[in-house]
Protein backbone atom coordinates (compact mmCIF):
# COMPACT_ATOMS: atom_id res chain seq x y z
CA UNK A 1 0.00 0.00 0.00
CA UNK A 2 2.99 2.31 0.89
CA UNK A 3 4.39 1.76 -2.14
CA UNK A 4 0.86 2.65 -3.89
CA UNK A 5 0.88 5.57 -2.38
CA UNK A 6 4.53 6.47 -3.19
CA UNK A 7 3.86 5.36 -6.62
CA UNK A 8 0.58 8.01 -6.74
CA UNK A 9 2.64 10.97 -5.06
CA UNK A 10 5.29 10.52 -7.24
CA UNK A 11 2.58 9.97 -10.43
CA UNK A 12 1.27 13.58 -8.79
CA UNK A 13 4.09 15.71 -8.80
CA UNK A 14 4.69 14.75 -12.54
CA UNK A 15 1.23 15.78 -13.62
CA UNK A 16 1.31 18.64 -11.19
CA UNK A 17 0.61 22.23 -12.38
CA UNK A 18 3.35 23.97 -13.65
CA UNK A 19 3.69 26.54 -15.99
CA UNK A 20 7.68 27.07 -16.76
CA UNK A 21 9.11 28.75 -20.06
CA UNK A 22 9.58 25.55 -22.16
CA UNK A 23 6.93 23.58 -20.81
CA UNK A 24 3.02 23.69 -21.57
CA UNK A 25 0.69 24.06 -18.47
CA UNK A 26 -0.54 20.78 -17.38
CA UNK A 27 -3.73 20.37 -15.93
CA UNK A 28 -4.77 16.70 -14.42
CA UNK A 29 -8.05 15.55 -14.10
CA UNK A 30 -9.41 12.22 -12.56
CA UNK A 31 -12.48 10.58 -11.80
CA UNK A 32 -13.34 6.74 -11.47
CA UNK A 33 -15.56 6.58 -14.64
CA UNK A 34 -14.46 4.30 -18.06
CA UNK A 35 -13.03 6.43 -20.39
CA UNK A 36 -16.06 6.77 -22.50
CA UNK A 37 -18.67 7.84 -20.23
CA UNK A 38 -21.14 10.26 -21.15
CA UNK A 39 -20.01 12.93 -18.02
CA UNK A 40 -17.19 12.52 -19.17
CA UNK A 41 -17.87 13.27 -22.83
CA UNK A 42 -19.29 16.43 -21.78
CA UNK A 43 -16.43 17.72 -19.29
CA UNK A 44 -14.27 17.37 -22.21
CA UNK A 45 -16.29 19.21 -24.68
CA UNK A 46 -17.93 21.70 -22.28
CA UNK A 47 -14.99 22.34 -19.89
CA UNK A 48 -11.78 21.16 -21.33
CA UNK A 49 -12.27 22.48 -24.72
CA UNK A 50 -13.66 25.84 -23.37
CA UNK A 51 -10.92 26.66 -20.94
CA UNK A 52 -8.20 25.64 -23.73
CA UNK A 53 -10.19 28.20 -26.05
CA UNK A 54 -10.02 30.91 -23.88
CA UNK A 55 -6.25 30.77 -23.01
CA UNK A 56 -5.43 30.88 -26.67
CA UNK A 57 -8.07 34.23 -26.59
CA UNK A 58 -5.77 35.70 -23.95
CA UNK A 59 -2.92 35.00 -26.08
CA UNK A 60 -2.22 32.01 -24.15
CA UNK A 61 -1.10 28.36 -24.78
CA UNK A 62 -3.36 25.96 -24.88
CA UNK A 63 -2.99 23.15 -21.79
CA UNK A 64 -1.44 19.70 -21.55
CA UNK A 65 -4.84 17.77 -20.16
CA UNK A 66 -3.60 15.11 -18.10
CA UNK A 67 -6.37 12.51 -18.09
CA UNK A 68 -6.57 9.86 -15.39
CA UNK A 69 -9.95 7.66 -14.94
CA UNK A 70 -11.58 4.43 -14.59
CA UNK A 71 -9.28 3.33 -11.76
CA UNK A 72 -5.85 4.94 -12.86
CA UNK A 73 -5.83 6.95 -10.30
CA UNK A 74 -8.72 6.27 -7.70
CA UNK A 75 -11.03 3.84 -7.19
CA UNK A 76 -14.71 4.99 -6.70
CA UNK A 77 -15.22 6.21 -3.66
CA UNK A 78 -11.52 7.40 -3.52
CA UNK A 79 -11.73 10.05 -5.55
CA UNK A 80 -12.19 12.79 -3.04
CA UNK A 81 -9.56 11.12 -1.14
CA UNK A 82 -7.03 11.16 -4.43
CA UNK A 83 -7.37 15.70 -4.94
CA UNK A 84 -6.65 15.71 -0.81
CA UNK A 85 -3.82 14.20 -1.78
CA UNK A 86 -2.76 16.51 -4.67
CA UNK A 87 -3.06 13.80 -6.82
CA UNK A 88 -4.96 15.84 -9.49
CA UNK A 89 -5.79 19.16 -10.15
CA UNK A 90 -9.41 18.53 -11.00
CA UNK A 91 -11.69 15.99 -10.26
CA UNK A 92 -14.80 14.71 -11.50
CA UNK A 93 -16.76 13.12 -8.09
CA UNK A 94 -19.36 10.53 -7.45
CA UNK A 95 -21.71 12.24 -4.41
CA UNK A 96 -22.94 8.63 -4.00
CA UNK A 97 -19.91 7.29 -3.64
CA UNK A 98 -18.63 9.86 -1.37
CA UNK A 99 -21.54 10.26 0.54
CA UNK A 100 -20.28 9.87 3.73
CA UNK A 101 -17.84 12.87 3.30
CA UNK A 102 -20.40 15.28 0.99
CA UNK A 103 -23.79 14.63 2.76
CA UNK A 104 -25.23 17.46 1.15
CA UNK A 105 -24.46 16.83 -2.42
CA UNK A 106 -26.52 14.17 -3.08
CA UNK A 107 -29.45 16.63 -2.84
CA UNK A 108 -31.07 15.37 -5.99
CA UNK A 109 -31.13 12.20 -4.89
CA UNK A 110 -33.82 12.69 -2.13
CA UNK A 111 -36.57 14.31 -4.25
CA UNK A 112 -38.13 12.40 -6.86
CA UNK A 113 -40.09 12.94 -9.13
CA UNK A 114 -39.02 16.08 -10.23
CA UNK A 115 -38.03 16.73 -14.31
CA UNK A 116 -36.78 14.98 -16.86
CA UNK A 117 -35.07 18.59 -18.02
CA UNK A 118 -31.53 17.96 -17.23
CA UNK A 119 -30.94 21.75 -17.59
CA UNK A 120 -33.54 22.75 -15.14
CA UNK A 121 -32.10 20.24 -12.61
CA UNK A 122 -28.73 21.07 -13.17
CA UNK A 123 -29.44 24.94 -12.47
CA UNK A 124 -31.64 24.62 -9.55
CA UNK A 125 -28.36 22.37 -7.97
CA UNK A 126 -26.23 24.93 -9.09
CA UNK A 127 -28.77 27.86 -7.91
CA UNK A 128 -28.45 26.10 -4.34
CA UNK A 129 -24.87 25.97 -4.03
CA UNK A 130 -24.35 29.35 -5.05
CA UNK A 131 -26.63 30.96 -2.68
CA UNK A 132 -27.39 28.19 0.21
CA UNK A 133 -24.44 29.58 3.03
CA UNK A 134 -22.61 26.35 3.70
CA UNK A 135 -23.83 24.25 1.00
CA UNK A 136 -20.16 23.88 0.11
CA UNK A 137 -18.51 23.50 3.36
CA UNK A 138 -18.49 19.53 3.01
CA UNK A 139 -16.32 20.11 -0.07
CA UNK A 140 -14.49 23.04 1.26
CA UNK A 141 -13.58 20.89 3.98
CA UNK A 142 -11.83 18.26 1.77
CA UNK A 143 -9.53 20.72 0.55
CA UNK A 144 -11.46 21.16 -2.78
CA UNK A 145 -13.49 24.07 -4.27
CA UNK A 146 -16.95 23.09 -5.89
CA UNK A 147 -16.91 24.66 -9.46
CA UNK A 148 -20.51 22.79 -11.20
CA UNK A 149 -22.18 19.84 -11.13
CA UNK A 150 -22.85 17.39 -14.14
CA UNK A 151 -26.85 16.21 -14.54
CA UNK A 152 -27.30 13.32 -16.06
CA UNK A 153 -30.23 11.94 -18.09
CA UNK A 154 -33.64 10.57 -16.23
CA UNK A 155 -33.75 7.16 -14.41
CA UNK A 156 -36.08 4.64 -15.65
CA UNK A 157 -36.33 1.13 -16.00
CA UNK A 158 -35.43 -1.87 -18.30
CA UNK A 159 -36.46 -5.30 -17.15
CA UNK A 160 -37.32 -8.89 -18.22
CA UNK A 161 -40.99 -7.86 -17.66
CA UNK A 162 -43.20 -4.82 -18.08
CA UNK A 163 -43.42 -2.31 -15.54
CA UNK A 164 -46.42 -0.02 -15.28
CA UNK A 165 -47.27 0.86 -11.78
CA UNK A 166 -45.74 0.29 -7.51
CA UNK A 167 -47.06 -2.86 -7.59
CA UNK A 168 -45.25 -4.28 -10.23
CA UNK A 169 -42.04 -3.78 -8.66
CA UNK A 170 -43.46 -5.30 -4.79
CA UNK A 171 -40.78 -7.97 -3.81
CA UNK A 172 -39.26 -7.91 -7.15
CA UNK A 173 -35.13 -7.50 -7.32
CA UNK A 174 -34.12 -4.55 -9.27
CA UNK A 175 -30.34 -3.68 -9.73
CA UNK A 176 -28.90 -0.02 -8.53
CA UNK A 177 -25.90 1.62 -9.16
CA UNK A 178 -26.73 4.46 -7.08
CA UNK A 179 -28.41 5.39 -3.62
CA UNK A 180 -32.05 5.46 -4.74
CA UNK A 181 -33.21 2.50 -2.49
CA UNK A 182 -36.20 4.46 -0.96
CA UNK A 183 -37.49 4.76 -4.40
CA UNK A 184 -38.17 1.13 -4.69
CA UNK A 185 -38.20 -0.11 -0.92
CA UNK A 186 -41.19 2.94 -0.57
CA UNK A 187 -43.69 0.94 -2.40
CA UNK A 188 -42.01 -3.12 -1.33
CA UNK A 189 -39.69 -3.60 -4.18
CA UNK A 190 -36.35 -4.76 -3.32
CA UNK A 191 -33.44 -3.04 -4.61
CA UNK A 192 -30.36 -4.52 -5.19
CA UNK A 193 -27.05 -2.61 -4.59
CA UNK A 194 -24.77 -3.81 -7.30
CA UNK A 195 -21.75 -3.24 -9.62
CA UNK A 196 -22.53 -2.20 -12.95
CA UNK A 197 -20.44 -5.04 -15.07
CA UNK A 198 -23.05 -7.37 -12.93
CA UNK A 199 -25.97 -6.50 -14.24
CA UNK A 200 -26.61 -8.38 -17.63
CA UNK A 201 -25.57 -11.44 -16.12
CA UNK A 202 -27.68 -11.32 -13.02
CA UNK A 203 -30.67 -10.10 -15.70
CA UNK A 204 -30.01 -13.34 -17.60
CA UNK A 205 -29.55 -15.72 -14.66
CA UNK A 206 -33.18 -14.22 -13.58
CA UNK A 207 -31.40 -12.94 -10.01
CA UNK A 208 -32.42 -9.74 -11.54
CA UNK A 209 -35.93 -9.08 -13.27
CA UNK A 210 -34.40 -4.78 -13.99
CA UNK A 211 -32.76 -2.40 -13.39
CA UNK A 212 -32.84 1.69 -12.83
CA UNK A 213 -30.88 3.93 -14.32
CA UNK A 214 -30.09 6.23 -16.73
CA UNK A 215 -31.14 5.54 -20.62
CA UNK A 216 -27.36 6.11 -21.07
CA UNK A 217 -26.09 3.35 -18.54
CA UNK A 218 -28.45 1.35 -20.03
CA UNK A 219 -27.19 1.92 -23.66
CA UNK A 220 -23.64 1.77 -22.98
CA UNK A 221 -23.99 -1.35 -21.14
CA UNK A 222 -25.92 -3.18 -23.63
CA UNK A 223 -28.75 -4.28 -21.51
CA UNK A 224 -31.32 -4.30 -24.44
CA UNK A 225 -29.43 -7.86 -24.25
CA UNK A 226 -31.05 -9.41 -21.73
CA UNK A 227 -33.64 -7.25 -20.92
CA UNK A 228 -36.31 -6.27 -23.67
CA UNK A 229 -39.12 -3.75 -21.40
CA UNK A 230 -38.52 -0.20 -21.14
CA UNK A 231 -40.31 2.50 -18.46
CA UNK A 232 -40.23 5.88 -18.85
CA UNK A 233 -40.79 6.17 -15.01
CA UNK A 234 -40.89 10.27 -14.32
CA UNK A 235 -38.11 10.08 -11.08
CA UNK A 236 -36.56 12.28 -13.57
CA UNK A 237 -32.92 13.65 -13.95
CA UNK A 238 -30.14 13.57 -11.20
CA UNK A 239 -27.13 15.48 -10.28
CA UNK A 240 -24.73 11.74 -9.80
CA UNK A 241 -21.08 13.84 -10.24
CA UNK A 242 -19.76 17.50 -9.30
CA UNK A 243 -16.43 18.90 -10.60
CA UNK A 244 -13.88 19.97 -8.01
CA UNK A 245 -10.80 21.91 -8.08
CA UNK A 246 -8.17 21.36 -5.59
CA UNK A 247 -8.24 24.28 -3.96
CA UNK A 248 -4.15 25.00 -2.69
CA UNK A 249 -3.53 23.77 -6.42
CA UNK A 250 -6.12 26.30 -7.98
CA UNK A 251 -4.37 29.05 -5.91
CA UNK A 252 -0.95 28.72 -8.00
CA UNK A 253 -2.43 28.69 -11.20
CA UNK A 254 -1.70 32.02 -13.24
CA UNK A 255 -4.75 34.45 -12.80
CA UNK A 256 -5.20 34.12 -16.64
CA UNK A 257 -6.52 30.27 -15.83
CA UNK A 258 -8.26 30.91 -12.91
CA UNK A 259 -10.46 33.38 -15.26
CA UNK A 260 -10.44 30.89 -18.23
CA UNK A 261 -11.48 28.18 -14.98
CA UNK A 262 -14.47 30.15 -13.89
CA UNK A 263 -15.84 31.44 -16.62
CA UNK A 264 -15.46 27.99 -18.51
CA UNK A 265 -17.40 26.44 -15.19
CA UNK A 266 -19.88 29.55 -15.25
CA UNK A 267 -20.73 28.52 -19.10
CA UNK A 268 -20.83 24.64 -18.74
CA UNK A 269 -23.98 24.04 -16.50
CA UNK A 270 -26.77 24.49 -18.78
CA UNK A 271 -25.31 23.13 -22.39
CA UNK A 272 -23.97 20.17 -20.65
CA UNK A 273 -26.99 18.90 -19.03
CA UNK A 274 -28.20 19.62 -22.12
CA UNK A 275 -25.93 17.42 -24.36
CA UNK A 276 -26.71 14.92 -21.46
CA UNK A 277 -30.18 14.46 -21.98
CA UNK A 278 -29.52 14.75 -25.52
CA UNK A 279 -27.08 11.05 -25.22
CA UNK A 280 -30.28 9.58 -23.03
CA UNK A 281 -32.53 10.67 -25.62
CA UNK A 282 -30.06 9.00 -28.61
CA UNK A 283 -29.78 5.65 -26.26
CA UNK A 284 -33.49 5.62 -25.87
CA UNK A 285 -33.43 5.79 -29.69
CA UNK A 286 -30.74 3.41 -30.64
CA UNK A 287 -32.79 0.94 -28.03
CA UNK A 288 -36.06 1.05 -29.69
CA UNK A 289 -34.51 0.14 -33.19
CA UNK A 290 -33.28 -2.43 -31.26
CA UNK A 291 -36.80 -3.92 -30.94
CA UNK A 292 -37.66 -2.89 -27.10
CA UNK A 293 -41.06 -2.75 -25.83
CA UNK A 294 -41.27 0.51 -24.32
CA UNK A 295 -44.29 1.90 -21.41
CA UNK A 296 -44.68 4.63 -19.02
CA UNK A 297 -46.14 5.65 -15.80
CA UNK A 298 -49.34 7.72 -16.21
CA UNK A 299 -49.18 10.82 -14.39
CA UNK A 300 -52.20 9.11 -11.86
CA UNK A 301 -49.49 6.40 -11.01
CA UNK A 302 -46.31 8.42 -10.52
CA UNK A 303 -48.27 10.70 -8.09
CA UNK A 304 -49.57 7.42 -6.62
CA UNK A 305 -45.62 5.85 -6.48
CA UNK A 306 -44.31 9.94 -5.41
CA UNK A 307 -47.03 9.40 -2.08
CA UNK A 308 -46.28 6.31 -1.41
CA UNK A 309 -42.46 6.88 -0.45
CA UNK A 310 -41.01 7.99 3.37
CA UNK A 311 -40.16 11.19 3.55
CA UNK A 312 -36.70 10.27 1.59
CA UNK A 313 -36.03 14.48 1.85
CA UNK A 314 -37.88 15.73 4.92
CA UNK A 315 -35.63 12.61 6.79
CA UNK A 316 -32.09 13.99 4.59
CA UNK A 317 -32.29 17.51 6.06
CA UNK A 318 -33.39 16.64 9.37
CA UNK A 319 -29.80 14.67 9.53
CA UNK A 320 -28.23 17.49 8.19
CA UNK A 321 -29.96 20.06 9.91
CA UNK A 322 -28.69 18.13 13.36
CA UNK A 323 -25.12 17.87 12.20
CA UNK A 324 -24.65 21.82 11.84
CA UNK A 325 -25.25 21.95 7.88
CA UNK A 326 -28.30 23.49 5.86
CA UNK A 327 -30.73 20.18 4.89
CA UNK A 328 -33.91 22.04 5.33
CA UNK A 329 -32.63 25.40 3.78
CA UNK A 330 -31.51 23.19 0.42
CA UNK A 331 -34.31 21.59 0.12
CA UNK A 332 -36.49 24.54 0.08
CA UNK A 333 -34.11 26.64 -1.88
CA UNK A 334 -33.98 23.56 -4.58
CA UNK A 335 -37.65 23.31 -5.12
CA UNK A 336 -38.62 27.18 -5.21
CA UNK A 337 -35.75 27.14 -7.85
CA UNK A 338 -37.71 23.99 -9.37
CA UNK A 339 -41.20 25.64 -9.24
CA UNK A 340 -40.00 28.72 -10.67
CA UNK A 341 -39.04 27.07 -13.83
CA UNK A 342 -41.84 25.87 -14.20
CA UNK A 343 -41.83 22.48 -12.86
CA UNK A 344 -45.04 20.93 -11.73
CA UNK A 345 -44.47 18.48 -8.36
CA UNK A 346 -46.64 15.26 -7.49
CA UNK A 347 -45.19 15.65 -4.04
CA UNK A 348 -43.88 18.94 -1.88
CA UNK A 349 -40.48 17.51 -0.57
CA UNK A 350 -40.20 20.65 1.18
CA UNK A 351 -43.11 20.41 3.32
CA UNK A 352 -42.26 18.93 6.98
CA UNK A 353 -43.36 15.39 7.20
CA UNK A 354 -45.92 13.92 8.84
CA UNK A 355 -45.66 13.06 12.71
CA UNK A 356 -44.27 9.87 13.54
CA UNK A 357 -42.49 9.26 9.84
CA UNK A 358 -39.32 10.23 10.17
CA UNK A 359 -38.18 7.79 13.13
CA UNK A 360 -39.26 4.74 11.78
CA UNK A 361 -37.58 5.11 8.20
CA UNK A 362 -35.23 2.33 7.21
CA UNK A 363 -32.12 3.14 7.79
CA UNK A 364 -29.77 4.19 4.85
CA UNK A 365 -28.17 1.41 2.96
CA UNK A 366 -24.78 0.85 2.59
CA UNK A 367 -22.09 3.09 -0.02
CA UNK A 368 -22.61 0.78 -3.24
CA UNK A 369 -19.57 -1.40 -4.10
CA UNK A 370 -16.04 -0.12 -4.18
CA UNK A 371 -15.50 -1.51 -7.43
CA UNK A 372 -15.97 0.66 -11.08
CA UNK A 373 -19.72 0.99 -11.85
CA UNK A 374 -20.69 3.11 -14.18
Amino acid sequence: MKKLMLAAAICGALFSVQAQASDALRLSVTSALPEHHTALDVFRKHFQAEVSRRMEEQGGTSPDWIEMHHGSLARPGGVLEALEDDLSVFGIVSVNEEADRLPLQNLTYRMPFTTEDCAIVAEAYHGVHETVGGMTGPVEKAGQMYLMPIASDAYNFIAVQKITNPGDVRGVPIGILDRVEGWLSGVEGAPVPIRADLIASRLEAGVLIGALMPDTEMRRLGLKQQADHYTRTGFGAQVPYIVTVNARRFSELPEAVRNAVRTAASAFVVPAAKDYCAAGEAALEKMKEQGIRTAKLLKSRRSQWAGALAPLAQSWAKRNDEAGMPGTEAVAEYIRLLRQAGVHLPRDWSRPAEPGALPVLTPAAEQVSEAPHH
